[in-house]
């Protein structure tokens, strides 16, 4: 397993192009990403295996965009939260940690969803990434700017505090 330090600078390192390979990105950090046939509810997993490595499972039946960011979600409870993955954690389509079934986790609340969020909010649109977008390539309409992050407009709007229609 790479130091800590290491794995920061692997994820700056892959921030610098967009849209970012989040899935390149995990298994530089040894990380296993597989897509499942999981229900409509669930969006990921992120689980420690018994050879302590650690495997994201993503639902394939969600856009491309969605896995995008539950992707990096995930990414964000290894970075913050490795300490309290335990045997996994669940999330929902509104990035909640499941409280049933196999991966419930009591350990991860509403505190540690909102941080895994901005974390995958922030790797997924830098906002140098943003800037160089709108100043060198002169695309400011936030539907343009989503699609070449690799994310939803929703999402973009978001993370830059705009208002959506």
């Amino acid at each position: 397993m790479k130091r800590y330090s290491e794995e920061l600078a692997l994820v700056n390192q892959f921030t610098r192009e967009v849209p970012v390979n989040v899935e390149l990105l995990a298994m530089s950090l040894g990380i296993d990403v597989v897509y499942s046939n999981l229900d409509n509810e669930t969006s990921g997993i992120i689980k420690k295996e018994k050879d302590g490595r650690f495997k994201i499972i993503v639902n394939d039946n969600h856009p491309e965009t969605r896995k995008r960011f539950t992707i990096a979600h995930e990414l964000g409870h290894y970075f913050l939260h490795r300490h309290l993955i335990g045997n996994g954690i669940s999330d929902n389509c509104a990035y909640r940690s499941s409280t049933a079934g196999m991966y419930a986790n009591t350990d991860i609340g509403r505190h540690e969803e909102t941080e895994a969020n901005r974390f995958a909010a922030t790797i997924l649109m830098p906002y140098k990434a943003i800037k160089r977008l709108q100043e060198e390539e002169r695309i400011n309409d936030p539907a343009s700017i989503a699609q070449k992050l690799g994310v939803s407009k929703q999402a973009y709007c978001i993370r830059m505090g705009i208002q959506c229609d």
